[in-house]
Formats: C-alpha cells, structure tokens, sequence
C-alpha cells in the first residue's frame, strides 16, 4: 500500500524535473548559435535564389507537357500505364497523410510532420500526382497549365535530392545510430518493427523514383538546383520552429542545444542536398543522352 501512496508524489516530481529540464533547454542555446544558424540560411538562400535566376536565364524555355506525361517506351510500359502507376503513388499518398500522419498522429502522437522522411514522402507523392495528370490526359498540352508542368519538373528534381539524403541518412542510422529503444521502449535491435518500417519507407520511395527515371521522360535539371537548397532549409527552420516549441529538436545536426557544432552540420546538410540533386542530374543526363533526349527537357523529346 505504501509504494501506491507515493506514486503520485513520484509523477509530480517527475514533471516537475521535465519542467525544470524543458526550462533549462530553453535558457542554455547561446544566442550566438541561434543567430548564426539563421544567418547561413539567409546568406545560403540568396545564393539559392541567384544561381535559380542565372541558371534561367542561361537555359531559358520549360519542359513539354507532352514529354512530361510520355513513356521513355522501355520494357513495354506504355504512357498509360506509368500513369496508373503514378496515380497509384499519388493515392498511397493520401492514405500516407490520412493514416499515418493524421489518424495514428491523434491516436498515439507518433509523429506528425516532424521528419524530414515525411516531408520527402510526401512532396514524392504531390509529385506522382502532378505526373499523372500528364500521363492520364488526352492532350497535356492544351489541358494542363503551364506553371502546373512546371511546378512537376521543380518538384520532381527536389524529390529526387530530398529523397537520396533522407534514405541515405535512415540507412546510416539503423546500422550505426539505432534507435530500437526510442521509438520503442525496448532494445531489441535489429528486431524492431518500428526500424523495418523505417527501411522500408526509405527503399521504397527509392525504388518508386528508379522506376519513374527508367519508364518515364522527366528531367532533372540543373537550373533547378537551388530549390533543392530551399526546400531543405525550409525543414531546418521547421525543426527549429518544433525545438522552440517543444523543447525538442526530431535531428540532432538542427538541435541548438548541441552548441557551435550544429554549424558545420547544418552547412554539411546544405551541401550535401546539392550533391544529391547533382548525382541524381547525373543518372539523368545520361538517361536523356542515350535517349537521344536533351537533358534541360527542351525540343518536345528529341535533339
């Protein structure tokens, strides 16, 4: 009977210990990290938002709708059938927001927005749907607008940058940084569920972009580049947002708590979504280079 009349004691200072820990978070970030972070956002923005405008203007004239909804013809895929396959991303989407996001997020408070996985997996999907619509379409040309073609071609290189750093990054982590315990209470690495689903979601987001650069005829270009940049660090200030909030930062490289050091990530991080997009240009081009196609998209398919 004794150890019930205490457990309340016992929670209350429990929260009150999180209380002191979530103050304390709060007063220890050095203002000079805090600033310093937001200063390489802006600095790296501006130089983003030059190099889009320059590349633009190097390589003026936007992609066909047509190319946009065709089928590169391999393997027997045909445009309507990339189609479906698109629409059928673009639905597990909403199942992905719906379900996952909303439902289970209300239901157990997983996790709502708060990584950068969700966010890639579902700009991907928003992706495969603008690509449907192209593919499904009798005439993509007269029916779709032209900033919607547009806005696919941006969104479909961002996708593909995005998607590398955050597989690459969940790969690493559940071979070198496993967090079995975190989202599950127990250590039973490697057998945790929550680790698979992980994987999972990172090979299969890999594995619906593959079968779009082979079956399809979407370039990546390098005039887009910049937003890639963007789109990260548009993450970065909501992880910031989030750690203000909550006390809690979902990566550590964003987490201001961690002092000077969250600079070199964060520049690292920058960096390193520019190389994606320029590695997944590269599988590009050579794509369009054997298909006789010009790689920025331009000429309705052929040279």
């Amino acid at each position: 009977g004794h150890a019930a009349m205490d457990a309340p004691d016992r929670h209350d200072t429990m929260v009150e210990a999180t209380e002191l820990a979530r103050n304390n978070e709060y007063k220890s970030y050095h203002s000079g990290v805090v600033i310093a972070s937001y200063c390489v956002v802006a600095v790296v923005a501006v130089i983003a938002a030059l190099d889009v405008q320059r590349q633009r203007a190097a390589r003026p004239g936007g992609v066909s709708a047509d190319l946009v909804g065709a089928a590169a013809g391999k393997d027997g895929v045909s445009r309507f059938a990339l189609g479906l396959g698109r629409l059928f991303w673009f639905l597990f989407g909403i199942f992905f927001v719906g379900y996952h996001l909303c439902y289970e997020n209300i239901l157990h408070h997983t996790d709502g927005m708060e990584y950068l996985s969700d966010w890639t997996i579902v700009l991907l999907c928003f992706v495969m749907g603008l690509l449907s619509w192209h593919s499904l379409v009798k005439d993509p040309e007269g029916s779709v607008p032209g900033w919607v073609t547009e806005l696919a071609v941006i969104a479909y290189g961002v996708a593909w940058s995005s998607n590398i750093m955050s597989t690459v990054g969940a790969w690493y982590s559940f071979f070198f940084y496993p967090i079995c315990e975190t989202l599950e209470g127990v250590n039973n690495y490697p057998w945790c569920y929550l680790e698979w689903y992980r994987l999972t979601e990172h090979g299969l987001n890999m594995l619906v972009l593959l079968g779009d650069w082979r079956w399809g005829c979407v370039p990546v270009r390098r005039k887009d580049l910049g937003w890639s940049v963007v789109f990260l660090e548009v993450y970065a200030v909501w992880a910031w947002f989030l750690m203000f909030k909550t006390g809690r930062c979902p990566y550590d490289m964003f987490d201001f708590a961690t002092g000077w050091g969250v600079l070199p990530w964060l520049i690292a991080a920058l960096g390193g979504i520019a190389i994606c997009h320029a590695l997944a240009r590269w599988a590009h081009v050579r794509r369009d280079d054997a298909a006789g196609r010009d790689p920025e998209g331009r000429g309705g398919g052929t040279l």
